[in-house]
Protein backbone atom coordinates (compact mmCIF):
# COMPACT_ATOMS: atom_id res chain seq x y z
CA UNK A 1 0.00 0.00 0.00
CA UNK A 2 2.97 2.39 0.72
CA UNK A 3 3.68 2.18 -2.89
CA UNK A 4 0.36 2.88 -4.49
CA UNK A 5 0.22 5.93 -1.79
CA UNK A 6 3.80 7.07 -3.08
CA UNK A 7 2.21 6.78 -6.73
CA UNK A 8 -1.16 8.84 -5.56
CA UNK A 9 1.48 11.67 -4.00
CA UNK A 10 3.03 12.47 -6.89
CA UNK A 11 -0.06 12.43 -9.20
CA UNK A 12 -2.22 14.44 -7.06
CA UNK A 13 0.78 17.38 -6.79
CA UNK A 14 0.34 19.61 -9.69
CA UNK A 15 -3.55 19.35 -8.18
CA UNK A 16 -1.93 21.05 -5.11
CA UNK A 17 -0.53 23.19 -6.70
CA UNK A 18 -3.15 24.52 -9.16
CA UNK A 19 -5.30 24.88 -5.57
CA UNK A 20 -2.25 26.72 -4.01
CA UNK A 21 -2.92 23.36 -1.42
CA UNK A 22 -0.22 21.51 0.24
CA UNK A 23 -0.22 17.96 1.38
CA UNK A 24 0.17 17.83 5.24
CA UNK A 25 -0.55 14.07 5.56
CA UNK A 26 -2.05 10.81 3.76
CA UNK A 27 -3.19 7.84 4.77
CA UNK A 28 -4.66 4.45 3.91
CA UNK A 29 -6.34 3.14 6.79
CA UNK A 30 -9.27 0.37 8.27
CA UNK A 31 -11.56 1.58 10.55
CA UNK A 32 -14.97 0.19 11.80
CA UNK A 33 -14.80 -2.48 8.94
CA UNK A 34 -14.24 -0.18 6.01
CA UNK A 35 -11.54 1.06 4.29
CA UNK A 36 -10.21 5.10 4.03
CA UNK A 37 -8.14 7.26 1.96
CA UNK A 38 -7.21 10.41 4.15
CA UNK A 39 -6.15 13.32 2.41
CA UNK A 40 -4.93 16.36 5.07
CA UNK A 41 -4.15 19.45 2.91
CA UNK A 42 -3.77 23.36 4.11
CA UNK A 43 -2.86 26.82 2.91
CA UNK A 44 0.13 27.58 3.97
CA UNK A 45 -1.55 31.30 5.07
CA UNK A 46 -3.87 28.79 7.31
CA UNK A 47 -7.02 30.09 5.17
CA UNK A 48 -8.13 26.70 4.43
CA UNK A 49 -12.07 26.07 3.95
CA UNK A 50 -14.20 23.41 3.47
CA UNK A 51 -14.73 24.47 0.03
CA UNK A 52 -11.08 23.98 -0.77
CA UNK A 53 -11.54 20.53 0.72
CA UNK A 54 -14.63 19.78 -1.07
CA UNK A 55 -13.37 21.31 -4.35
CA UNK A 56 -10.12 19.20 -4.02
CA UNK A 57 -11.47 15.80 -3.20
CA UNK A 58 -13.68 16.00 -6.65
CA UNK A 59 -9.94 16.67 -8.12
CA UNK A 60 -8.61 14.00 -7.23
CA UNK A 61 -11.35 11.23 -7.12
CA UNK A 62 -10.67 9.66 -9.86
CA UNK A 63 -6.46 9.49 -9.45
CA UNK A 64 -7.57 7.64 -6.25
CA UNK A 65 -10.02 5.34 -7.62
CA UNK A 66 -7.03 4.68 -10.94
CA UNK A 67 -4.62 3.58 -8.50
CA UNK A 68 -6.39 1.85 -5.36
CA UNK A 69 -8.86 -1.79 -6.23
CA UNK A 70 -10.73 -2.64 -3.10
CA UNK A 71 -13.56 -0.52 -1.98
CA UNK A 72 -12.56 2.89 0.27
CA UNK A 73 -13.93 6.13 1.00
CA UNK A 74 -12.01 9.16 0.12
CA UNK A 75 -11.66 12.10 3.17
CA UNK A 76 -10.58 15.00 2.22
CA UNK A 77 -9.83 17.57 5.05
CA UNK A 78 -7.63 19.50 6.89
CA UNK A 79 -4.96 18.26 9.47
CA UNK A 80 -6.35 19.96 12.57
CA UNK A 81 -5.40 22.26 15.23
CA UNK A 82 -2.89 19.11 16.86
CA UNK A 83 -1.95 18.09 13.35
CA UNK A 84 0.32 15.29 13.12
CA UNK A 85 4.26 16.46 12.45
CA UNK A 86 5.74 13.64 10.31
CA UNK A 87 7.93 15.65 8.05
CA UNK A 88 10.99 17.25 8.45
CA UNK A 89 9.48 20.60 7.18
CA UNK A 90 7.01 20.44 10.24
CA UNK A 91 9.02 20.14 12.50
CA UNK A 92 10.79 22.99 11.22
CA UNK A 93 7.83 24.73 10.54
CA UNK A 94 6.35 24.70 14.22
CA UNK A 95 10.08 25.49 16.29
CA UNK A 96 8.50 27.29 19.48
CA UNK A 97 5.41 25.00 19.61
CA UNK A 98 4.34 22.57 22.19
CA UNK A 99 4.56 19.23 20.90
CA UNK A 100 3.46 15.68 22.43
CA UNK A 101 5.94 12.89 21.30
CA UNK A 102 5.83 8.82 21.84
CA UNK A 103 9.09 7.32 20.54
CA UNK A 104 9.59 3.68 19.64
CA UNK A 105 11.73 2.95 22.53
CA UNK A 106 12.83 4.60 25.66
CA UNK A 107 15.02 7.58 25.72
CA UNK A 108 15.78 9.05 29.05
CA UNK A 109 14.16 6.35 30.43
CA UNK A 110 10.47 7.11 29.23
CA UNK A 111 8.91 6.71 25.50
CA UNK A 112 6.15 10.44 25.71
CA UNK A 113 7.37 13.72 26.26
CA UNK A 114 5.70 16.77 26.31
CA UNK A 115 7.44 20.14 26.09
CA UNK A 116 8.48 22.47 23.70
CA UNK A 117 10.04 22.35 19.91
CA UNK A 118 13.31 24.16 20.47
CA UNK A 119 15.11 23.15 17.19
CA UNK A 120 15.15 20.67 14.49
CA UNK A 121 18.82 19.80 13.04
CA UNK A 122 19.96 16.66 11.09
CA UNK A 123 16.42 14.71 11.54
CA UNK A 124 16.76 15.39 15.18
CA UNK A 125 13.75 16.92 17.28
CA UNK A 126 15.37 18.41 20.25
CA UNK A 127 12.67 19.03 22.88
CA UNK A 128 11.93 20.85 26.12
CA UNK A 129 10.53 18.43 28.42
CA UNK A 130 7.95 19.80 30.99
CA UNK A 131 9.08 16.56 33.08
CA UNK A 132 12.24 16.47 32.80
CA UNK A 133 12.99 19.89 32.60
CA UNK A 134 16.12 19.60 30.08
CA UNK A 135 15.75 19.30 26.18
CA UNK A 136 15.78 15.71 24.72
CA UNK A 137 17.10 14.92 21.78
CA UNK A 138 14.78 12.56 19.76
CA UNK A 139 15.83 10.74 16.39
CA UNK A 140 13.36 11.07 13.48
CA UNK A 141 14.22 7.17 13.32
CA UNK A 142 13.20 6.25 16.92
CA UNK A 143 9.54 8.52 16.28
CA UNK A 144 6.39 6.59 16.59
CA UNK A 145 3.68 9.95 16.80
CA UNK A 146 4.30 13.42 17.15
CA UNK A 147 1.44 16.11 17.45
CA UNK A 148 0.88 19.74 18.20
CA UNK A 149 -0.52 20.44 21.21
CA UNK A 150 -3.57 22.97 21.19
CA UNK A 151 -3.86 25.66 24.17
CA UNK A 152 -6.60 27.94 24.63
CA UNK A 153 -5.54 31.68 24.70
CA UNK A 154 -5.48 32.94 28.26
CA UNK A 155 -8.13 34.26 29.85
CA UNK A 156 -10.62 32.83 27.50
CA UNK A 157 -12.38 29.96 30.36
CA UNK A 158 -12.41 32.69 32.73
CA UNK A 159 -14.25 35.32 31.03
CA UNK A 160 -17.34 36.74 32.26
CA UNK A 161 -20.35 37.31 30.42
CA UNK A 162 -21.22 41.15 30.24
Amino acid sequence: MEQILNEFEKKIESHLKEMNLELADLEYVRDGGYNYLRVYVEKMDGTTTLDDCIDFSREIDGIADELIEEKFFLEVSTPGVERRLKKPKDFVRFLGERINVQAKSNIEGTKKFIGKLEKFEDDTVFLLDDKLEKIVEIPLSKLKKANLIYELPNGILNSEEE
